[in-house]
């Protein structure tokens, strides 16, 4: 048998947790220790530091315990403080956050007893200690008003910014076609196209998709929906999941038909809206040159047709090209998780 390798951990930084669900404390408490804790991470630098010294803040609807509030949680240290006022907060940050050493008075409850806490990662991997600038750890921690304030004028200024760029453009009054990009691992890609395909055909634009994927003789859901629906030029030209094709000179061909086909529509067609969808594969195999269809597109693209690319593995010319790009990311799967296959009006 072979010697397994010790097991690593992953780097990470405090979490600070402040409980706002209203039973201990009011939420407004909580809210003012939140935005002073953000406000202090801000002054301290505390906030721009890599793991695993980064620390964060987040407020939680319940912590799953009840003491006298408002509660505060360290993790992964385990700590639980109560009765946090301005003042607790900023002992909690000198002491603990900073020193290392727990503000005992203030603990009701510990994860683990005192010396059995978990070893936390930057002392077991060795790692530099916390470097924070001793002028500012050292100076007046900010007042839960004053963070309050700080945080209205931030507000006020990302607001004025979201202003100002609307403003601007609709004084230009621009619009282009634009081209989409749904790309990533998680579901959707397809049916994301396939919604802006009902809104485009909604206001009565001309409307296209060529798959290149999916068999020419698929009758999916979405497939059969455009058929009723009326004005959608449909075509597959794939011979199925391409990757596993037993004739790879045959699958090969069929994407580049397919790009001559799309190339002809795109050209003449006079669509507001085409949709290339499962077209960054052929990219990603190489059955297709990426940076020739890109000038390609770049050359004989219509200013005003709206351009949507679907699938996974979008290389990176093509990220940088796109004007929208959107990354799906699975989380959870009924068919990984359960083992539920695939089913009817919501996979095809």
């Amino acid at each position: 048998m072979s010697e397994q390798s010790a097991p690593t951990m992953r780097p990470y930084g405090r979490q600070i947790l402040i409980c706002n669900h209203g039973d201990c404390a009011s939420s407004a408490e909580a809210e003012a220790l939140f935005q002073q804790a953000v406000q202090w991470n801000r002054d301290t630098g505390l906030n721009r530091l890599r793991n695993p010294h980064r620390v964060k803040c987040s407020l939680v609807d319940c912590l799953g315990v009840c003491q006298k509030g408002p509660i505060l949680a360290i993790y992964p240290d385990g700590i639980w403080y109560h009765s946090v006022d301005s003042a607790g907060l900023e002992r909690i940050y000198r002491e603990h956050i900073l020193g290392g050493t727990p503000v005992e008075d203030l603990i009701f409850h510990r994860l683990y007893p005192p010396g059995q806490e978990p070893a936390y990662p930057p002392q077991v991997r060795g790692d530099a200690p916390l470097d924070v600038d001793p002028a500012l750890a050292a100076a007046p921690a900010p007042s839960a008003a004053d963070s309050i304030a700080a945080s209205a004028a931030n507000a006020k200024e990302r607001d004025d910014a979201a202003n100002q760029r609307r403003q601007s453009a609709r004084r230009n009054r621009q619009k282009k076609g634009l081209v989409i990009v749904n790309t990533g691992e998680g579901k959707g890609k397809t049916t994301a196209a396939l919604g802006v395909m009902t809104r485009a055909w909604g206001r009565k634009m001309k409307v296209g998709v060529i798959q290149f994927l999916k068999h020419e003789n698929a009758r999916f859901g979405e497939i059969k929906a455009a058929e009723r629906m009326g004005n959608i030029d449909w075509i597959n030209t794939g011979d199925g999941w391409t990757w596993t094709s037993a004739d790879m000179d045959e699958t090969t061909a069929r994407a580049r038909h397919a790009w001559s086909i799309a190339q002809e529509r795109i050209l003449h067609g006079g669509y507001d809206l085409f949709i290339l969808d499962e077209f960054t594969y052929p990219l990603h195999y190489g059955w297709l040159d990426a940076n020739e269809v890109l000038a390609w597109l770049e050359e004989h693209k219509p200013p005003m047709l709206h351009l949507i690319i679907t699938g996974r593995y979008a290389p990176q010319n093509l990220i940088e090209f796109a004007d929208l790009v959107t990354e799906m990311r699975a989380i959870k799967h009924p068919f990984a998780d359960q083992g539920i296959r695939a089913q009817p009006g919501v996979e095809y």
